[in-house]
């Protein structure tokens, strides 16, 4: 490659125009489109040989000597447009051979920056290791002091209530059912559906097969679904509320679960393939939001494989059917800290009184009370 003597031949390079926006060239297209630019760079300048490929033209003929500044900021309109493999021939002629996205040669000192920063981020690889490793140590004596300890509070004051708390009511459910006033959302007791869990379908371990699946695949986006918990005749009840029409095609569950996730309680409701749990008694139903009867034990439970628990969390899906998937879902999770127990709303209403649901995010949803009262389902 030429690189000294063709400066002192003429007058300065020429400046082409920016090429213009539109969509990608073909090869032959960039090729052409880059002859023109080197044509106007080397002006009237005696040009030794003509090469068909426009890279190893200017190479063989020392052209890349005349790409100043504003030449190079020109050529960069060009690059825009190119195939890929064309951008990256391009692109290490003008580094000077080497791979850079940079324009120009790399100097020395470049170069010796470079290795310096390697050598630099080997060593900082190092300490974190190091680093991760003595905090990993760390992590495990706070959190066997911290289990300690609070093993050691529990057996001097033992818990006798879950962390949802619910009012005492002694009417009959169709009394309850009545008493209480408009639904008012308790923001901590209320949750997005966002989190994506897929499992593709195949052989082998489910472990092995759970992937991230594409937001199309599911029928309502992520965050399109809420849900809130609230009391209504005497017994607990989440709400869904989601885009107008949700609730005639969703098949949505509810969870009651202790701290470790065992299931306390489970409600499926709509058209679901595999339902789990018991069919749960349908509240107040409307196109953008419906409300499911849920079983929250007041205090400790005790758990078939040994044990006990409390109510700590309500999970709450929407089911997705795709065959590609084995599993795919949209969850969320209510969740109060024992040491934060959170008082659940109460509201009520007559049959056929619709009612609206805000809980936030701009996601309003209305139902009308069916009458539908928990364990009549």
């Amino acid at each position: 490659m030429v690189k000294s003597g063709f400066l002192r031949a003429g007058e300065e390079a020429n400046v082409p125009p920016p090429a213009p926006e539109g969509p990608m060239w073909t090869f032959d297209e960039a090729d052409e489109q880059a002859h023109d630019f080197l044509r106007v760079v080397a002006g009237a300048r005696d040009i030794p040989q003509f090469l068909d490929d426009p890279v190893e033209h200017a190479r063989a003929n020392g052209l890349m000597l005349l790409f100043s500044e504003a030449v190079q900021a020109s050529f960069r309109s060009y690059l825009a447009r190119m195939p890929e493999p064309r951008v990256a021939a391009w692109r290490d002629l003008i580094a000077g051979g080497a791979n850079s996205e940079a324009f120009g040669p790399l100097t020395l000192q470049e170069k010796l920056d470079e290795k310096q920063v390697d050598e630099a981020l080997q060593v900082g690889r190092r300490q974190r290791a190091i680093n991760l490793a003595l905090a990993l140590v760390g992590v495990i004596v706070l959190t066997g002091g911290a289990y300690l300890l609070s093993q050691r509070l529990l057996d001097d004051e033992p818990r006798s209530e879950g962390a949802f708390q619910f009012e005492v009511v002694d009417e009959t459910p169709e009394e309850a059912a009545r008493g209480g006033g408009p639904p008012v959302t308790e923001p901590s007791l209320t949750t997005a559906l966002t989190t994506t869990v897929a499992v593709a379908t195949g052989d082998g371990p489910e472990a092995a097969r759970i992937t991230v699946a594409p937001f199309s695949v599911y029928p309502y986006p992520p965050g399109s679904i809420r849900a809130s918990l609230f009391q209504y005749a005497g017994r607990a009840h989440v709400v869904f509320v989601g885009p107008e029409g949700f609730t005639d095609n969703s098949c949505l569950r509810a969870s009651v679960v202790t701290a470790n996730l065992r299931p306390l309680d489970t409600v499926t409701y709509g058209p679901c393939g595999q339902p789990v749990g018991r069919p749960a008694s349908v509240g107040c139903l409307g196109p953008s939001a419906v409300l499911l009867d849920l079983v929250v034990p007041a205090g400790e439970v005790a758990l078939p494989e040994g044990g006990s628990g409390f109510a700590e969390q309500v999970r709450v899906q929407l089911i997705a059917d795709d065959p590609d998937y084995e599993v795919l879902t949209l969850r969320g999770t209510i969740e109060v800290g024992a040491a934060d127990s959170v008082a659940v709303p109460r509201f009520g209403g007559e049959i056929g009184e619709e009612l609206t649901f805000d809980l936030g995010a701009d996601r309003v949803g209305r139902c009308t009370i069916t009458g539908d009262l928990p364990g009549r389902s």
